[in-house]
């Protein structure tokens, strides 16, 4: 004669059950493992996927007021990570550009557009905050896209009484972690195609951990990081936001690893080669210099 199971594993095993459905409900409703990112790339304006990248990031972190800053926004049209939430998304926000021409350009764009204040300015981290006020910007704005192929870590370093829920910072993929890198801070910093720009992966998971931020994907192109809020962080599943687990390299860049810093960088942080020492810029001679320790 067979003896029946035991009430009390009959139990234990409904409620290792319904545990098991309910965490499965949670995840199926987030629908945001890591590897989900990678499909929602998209692009409408951005330049390899961004902007459904956002939109994927939006749907599991609400917006509060749909306001965005745009620092480095370019002619706000070609290669735009802001233009696909303005125009077809009903958001609204601050676009800044340095460059002249296309500064004069995304003013032209947005011209009839109330939702977009545009700005051709320099973009410096001892003001930026002021441009921000003097926009009205939301103190507890939505996102903040930081693209400028240069100062990127000292704008956003300098970004302190306004608190972003998602911060879009491209990044310098020809360091790998946990290799840091920021260039030397000169107010005339400008990419030339080289290597010389911006900082590392490690050197911005670094900063957004300062601030109270983490990693929660890096883009297939080696371009952007997206760095959330910590306390949105548990709805994106991920194990963990090892800089080193979410690298991704960059197509024509370099690996420059630790191990391998010598063979790019000297002793006293400048490139090795001589053609690369400097850029000109307004006939003033910036000496390039890579900051590899932490700052």
């Amino acid at each position: 004669m067979r003896r029946g199971i035991p009430r009390s594993l009959i139990l234990v095993a409904a409620a290792v059950v319904a545990v098991g459905a309910w965490v499965a409900v949670g995840y199926q409703a987030l629908n945001v493992p890591h590897a989900d990112l990678v499909r929602f790339e998209r692009s409408v304006f951005s330049p390899a996927g961004q902007d459904g990248v956002l939109e994927r990031v939006f749907e599991i972190i609400e917006p509060t007021h749909r306001h965005l800053v745009d620092l480095g926004a370019g002619d706000g049209v070609r290669g735009s990570y802001s233009r696909n939430l303005i125009v077809n998304h009903g958001w609204r926000g601050l676009l800044v550009e340095s460059d002249p021409d296309l500064g004069a350009a995304l003013l032209e764009t947005y011209a009839d557009r109330e939702a977009a204040q545009t700005l051709q300015a320099g973009i410096y981290p001892g003001d930026i905050e002021i441009r921000l006020e003097q926009a009205n910007v939301p103190r507890d704005l939505d996102l903040l896209i930081v693209s400028l192929h240069g100062n990127d870590w000292y704008v956003w370093r300098a970004i302190q009484e306004f608190r972003p829920k998602v911060v879009q910072i491209e990044y310098n993929a020809a360091f790998v972690p946990p290799q840091p890198m920021v260039i030397e801070y000169h107010p005339l910093n400008y990419w030339d195609g080289s290597i010389y720009f911006g900082a590392s992966m490690q050197s911005l998971y670094a900063l957004g951990q300062r601030k109270g931020y983490e990693l929660v994907y890096a883009d297939r192109s080696g371009t952007s990081l997206y760095f959330v809020d910590r306390r949105y962080y548990p709805r994106f599943g991920l194990a963990d936001d090892d800089p080193a687990t979410l690298f991704v390299p960059r197509a024509g860049f370099p690996l420059i690893k630790p191990s391998t810093l010598w063979r790019y960088v000297r002793p006293d942080g400048r490139p090795w080669e001589e053609a690369e020492s400097e850029l000109v810029r307004k006939d003033v001679r910036i000496r390039r210099t890579f900051v590899v320790g932490e700052l």
